[in-house]
């Protein structure tokens, strides 16, 4: 069950400042959230993915990108493969590796309309990855309408309506298809017939029924697959012109990636440059740019690819988040406000924004706000309640309130042992390291229990 769904979704848009626009009742937003959230879990644990793929509305993704008339009158065969590469296209990118240990960490409900965003963090072994579930009512029942990778700000919808081609139909052209499947077979009928006619003449006549069997077989065949090429050229309206096709942009895109990891970076410069010059989204792949700068320590680099995301028509919303977390390490906390409450207008809510934003007011001298963060912060973790005390603890420690931390860190111990040798060379706790209040609980001694 996704935890304290109202709680969370009204601290987040109070905080980021969005308007209550929802139209649907609390009952309508829970079953919503609830088929997001059993899609989620089974796209994570299952290798079939059965559960994830019928709450696809993978018919809607494809009906938006041919268009209502065309779908409609396509054959049952086609809709069915259109369907299927829609969702291996999603499938492709949510799955996790087999050996990845996965787990959703936190989650929150925000209502949007007449629709309701799910937003998940989706944990891949060390790797998080925050996504968007919008989740509408079609054909009778809760769909995902499309998930949507939030930080670059890509839709998967989009990705795989893209990902079909330019021209994934054509007008059949029937009169000229029908002989055009029937000569060539035709042909091949009429050729057995001459063979046969040909070696009739050299077999005894008592072995004649069985050269007639034999090549009975062959001439079934093509003409079977004659009868099935004209019945689909007689009842489909369109041809399919072939498999769906990766994007130019995302190959070069992958080997930019990996000339960075390698740090070949004139080379990967050049890929960056292909993936845009490829008709990539600049958005996106400015905000790769970016993360990748950020890895290395180009902070100048990193800035600017930041600042050109978040100029795009379509912003990259996790760039918005990187110039915070970066004015943030450079004392300049008036400067990541804004940016942090542009994050959460654009994104919504996920605890490492909303502890960022805490200790933003923090240092601000906004106590107020700073508990207001926190607890929206609390409300959207999962799982078992000491992993809210250990958040609250980690947002103190970063935002210098070492009385604080402590205090999380006491009622965390109540619920759970504490490894203090752990805590004293854990990094998040860095700032606090020589509080007297800090230094004085790490030297306590351990309780022992009674």
């Amino acid at each position: 069950m996704i935890r304290g769904r109202a709680a969370a979704a009204l601290a987040v848009l109070v905080l980021s400042g969005a308007p209550l626009t929802a139209q649907l009742g609390p009952a309508e937003i829970a079953e919503a959230s609830e088929v997001a959230r059993r899609a989620a879990f089974d796209v994570l644990r299952n290798p079939s993915a059965h559960l994830f793929s019928a709450a696809l509305d993978a018919d809607g993704i494809v009906q938006r990108r041919l268009g209502s008339r065309a779908w409609k009158a396509l054959a049952e065969r086609q809709r069915e493969e259109l369907r299927q590469a829609v969702r291996e296209r999603f499938l492709k990118t949510l799955a996790p590796p087999r050996s990845a240990v996965t787990d959703v960490p936190w989650s929150a409900v925000v209502p949007a309309g007449n629709a309701v965003d799910v937003l998940f963090g989706l944990r891949y072994g060390d790797r998080l990855l925050k996504t968007r579930w919008v989740v509408r009512r079609a054909r009778g029942g809760w769909h995902v309408e499309d998930i949507v990778l939030t930080e670059p700000g890509v839709s998967l919808a989009a990705g795989a309506g893209e990902s079909l081609g330019r021209r994934p139909l054509e007008r059949r052209t029937r009169r000229q298809e029908v002989w055009a499947n029937a000569i060539p077979r035709l042909g091949a009928i009429a050729a057995v017939g001459l063979v046969v006619l040909a070696l009739s003449f050299r077999v005894p006549r008592s072995r004649r029924p069985l050269l007639y069997l034999t090549a009975s077989a062959p001439a079934a065949l093509f003409a079977i697959d004659g009868a099935l090429a004209i019945h689909r050229a007689t009842s489909e309206s369109y041809l399919m012109l072939g498999a769906p096709v990766s994007e130019r942009w995302r190959q070069a895109e992958q080997l930019a990636a990996a000339a960075e990891r390698e740090g070949r970076l004139d080379e990967a410069r050049e890929h960056w440059s292909q993936a845009l010059s490829a008709g990539g989204p600049a958005g996106p792949i400015e905000y790769e740019i970016g993360m990748a700068a950020r890895r290395r320590g180009d902070l100048d680099r990193a800035r600017a690819g930041f600042l050109r995301a978040l100029g795009e028509r379509r912003p990259a919303p996790g760039a918005a988040k990187e110039l915070a977390s970066m004015e943030v390490e450079a004392g300049r906390f008036a400067e990541a406000e804004p940016l942090l409450r542009r994050y959460l207008s654009m994104a919504g809510p996920d605890p490492d924004a909303l502890s960022l934003l805490a200790v933003v007011e923090t240092n601000l001298g906004r106590s107020d706000a700073a508990l207001a963060a926190i607890a929206a912060a609390r409300a959207l973790v999962t799982g078992e309640g000491w992993r809210g005390e250990e958040l609250e603890a980690q947002v103190r420690a970063r935002a210098g309130d070492a009385a604080g931390c402590v205090a999380a860190l006491r009622r965390l111990e109540s619920q759970r042992e504490l490894d203090r040798f752990a805590l004293r060379s854990d990094p998040t706790y860095l700032s606090i390291a020589t509080d007297p209040a800090w230094v004085a609980f790490l030297n306590e001694k351990k309780k022992k229990k009674k």
